[in-house]
């Protein structure tokens, strides 16, 4: 009887789920079908242009091997992270950072129409900072720091979402 339960709790979850509209969030479906895109980046060991890569070709956009086989290229120009101090304790040491994770990035046609000139992504983070707990501290910097990467790369591909690809010249946003 429990095993008939718990395919029914089973069976309509998943009913639940279809029927919610809900889907994993994914790459643009903007551009045209059986488009490519190749990713680029001017930092040769660039984490953001492998996550992007994996991203998009699990949600169904071929990333191309070369920019020659590619419709469309992504390059990043810089990733960037720094850290801030924000505030400082009575002995004149930091006490709370503020964390910034930024990327410059572009897009164009094959044919070199820029779609996306330099734009720029931006997370910020705060973190407080004390010196008696300088591993626990590090550690969480750390996880800050992927987390903060994870969300880049999400608002880089929400912004790709966004690209009209099909706009006349005139009306492409730079």
């Amino acid at each position: 009887m429990k095993t008939f339960a718990r395919r029914i709790v089973l069976l309509v979850t998943l009913v639940a789920i279809a029927s919610c509209g809900w889907h994993l969030r994914g790459a643009p479906k903007n551009f045209p079908p059986g488009s490519t895109i190749y990713i680029s980046s001017e930092n040769p060991r660039s984490d953001i242009a492998d996550e992007i890569s994996r991203l998009l070709e699990n949600g169904g956009v071929p990333v191309a091997p070369s920019p020659i086989e590619a419709d469309y290229l992504l390059t990043i120009h810089k990733e960037i992270e720094r850290k801030l101090t924000v505030a400082v304790d009575s002995e004149g040491r930091a006490s709370e950072y503020e964390l910034i994770t930024s990327a410059i990035y572009s897009v164009r046609t094959h044919s070199g129409e820029v779609l996306l000139n330099k734009a720029q992504a931006d997370v910020y983070r705060s973190l407080e900072w004390n010196v008696s707990e300088i591993v626990s501290k590090g550690e969480e910097e750390r996880l800050l720091r992927a987390e903060m990467r994870r969300e880049l790369i999400s608002r880089m591909i929400n912004r790709l979402r966004r690209i009209d690809v099909n706009a006349p010249l005139q009306d492409k946003s730079y």
